[in-house]
């Protein structure tokens, strides 16, 4: 790893010209992007000139570039920097760092648009922003390196292996995209349409499913997501794990993308996310059909003689993980006598709550039962 310079004192000019800095904007890998990351988490707030710089970076990169010999591309580059900043005014000490507000690189990224190529440089880039569609999130991803896409146009599902040591059964007329190494500190990957993803486990580096409106972050687990171009919603379904779920265009997007943790609208086993399009809401239910969970402590055999609903409820809390409300002084010694071994969980509170004379309804992913109690 290369001695480096103090780089509080740099400008968005000197940091676009710095071999160590270009190299993580055009060519990323571990050291790069484990020194760039801990230098912006301990200065903050040099933030905007690195955003800058990087963002000037990728003008002078990504377009086709006329065939120049290698002083030439150096006067090149010089001469497009010099119209960028211009030299400072007589009253300005040379040696002094000059920070420019964020209008002057609005301006600077216009004038190197129209030394570059004009409209079409604009155009490609553009950032992926949160109603950015499949295609736009890709090539907005590629510009940072290479990424690979797996595109299923079969009828049945295409199981794919990830770099990490994931798996995602691709549904039909359905495409994901990934990072062709899956390196750094986190794992993303585009999806169009449905995919069952099995992650591997691995708290450090969470892991990213990107869709044009929903984003799902998990650390390792397995879940159901669906996104197809032109449903009028996005579902996702957790079956193992713990996963967390926010729109792309919510206030907590980059806040949840920076860090390792699951925070907010957070899903476990036989819940589901859906957020309409129409309004932009998020839900969290319960799957149709919830399912036992394997790792549930002595499975019941949902067979009563007498038993308290107190007893009742708790037995189908633990074997289906769910959460059921009921008010217990006025339930909870209501005995129940049934035989339930195979009914769904869903038909198992119906005859519940007939025999008790109560109803129940399921509100953000728990079950709420009311009633007056048994007589």
């Amino acid at each position: 790893m290369p001695a480096f310079p103090d780089y509080l004192q740099y400008s968005v000019e000197d940091f676009a010209q710095d071999e160590w800095f270009v190299r993580w904007v055009l060519t990323p890998d571990a050291d790069t992007e484990a020194f760039w990351q801990d230098w912006l988490a301990t200065y903050p707030f040099r933030r905007e000139e690195v955003e800058a710089a990087r963002q000037l970076l990728l003008a002078l990169h990504q377009l086709p570039q006329p065939r120049l010999a290698a002083d030439e591309k150096i006067a090149l580059k010089q001469r497009i920097f010099a119209q960028l900043a211009p030299p400072p005014a007589p009253e300005e000490r040379p040696t002094q760092m000059t920070r420019r507000p964020v209008w002057y690189w609005a301006a600077a990224a216009a004038l190197l648009v129209a030394l570059l190529g004009g409209w079409q440089l604009w155009q490609a880039l553009r950032p992926a922003g949160p109603g950015a569609t499949y295609e736009e999130m890709l090539a907005h991803a590629r510009r940072s390196g290479p990424w690979r896409e797996i595109r299923n146009d079969k009828a049945s599902g295409q199981l794919v292996r990830l770099p990490d040591g994931s798996s995602v059964l691709l549904r039909p007329q359905s495409r994901l995209a990934f990072p062709a190494g899956l390196a750094g500190s986190t794992r993303p990957v585009y999806l169009q349409g449905a995919a069952f993803f099995e992650v591997a486990k691995n708290p450090g580096r969470p892991f990213f499913v990107h869709t044009a409106h929903l984003v799902t972050k998990v650390l390792g687990t397995s879940f159901e997501v669906q996104a197809q171009p032109e449903a009028p919603r996005v579902t996702v379904t957790v079956t193992t794990g713990r996963v967390s779920v926010y729109p792309r265009a919510s206030r907590a997007a980059s806040l949840h993308a920076r860090t390792r943790k699951l925070e907010g609208f957070v899903l476990v086993p036989n819940q589901q996310a859906t957020f309409r399009l129409a309004d932009r809401k998020l839900l969290r239910t319960l799957v149709p059909q919830p399912a036992l969970q394997p790792g549930a402590r002595h499975m019941p055999a949902f067979e009563y003689a007498e038993t308290p609903i107190r007893q009742v409820f708790s037995q189908l809390e633990q074997a289906y993980g769910v959460d059921i409300v009921y008010d217990e002084a006025a339930l909870g010694n209501c005995p129940l006598t049934a035989s339930l071994r195979d009914e769904p969980l869903f038909e198992k509170l119906n005859l519940i709550c007939k025999a008790v004379q109560a109803n129940y309804e399921v509100l953000d992913a728990q079950i709420v039962v009311t009633g007056h109690g048994c007589q």
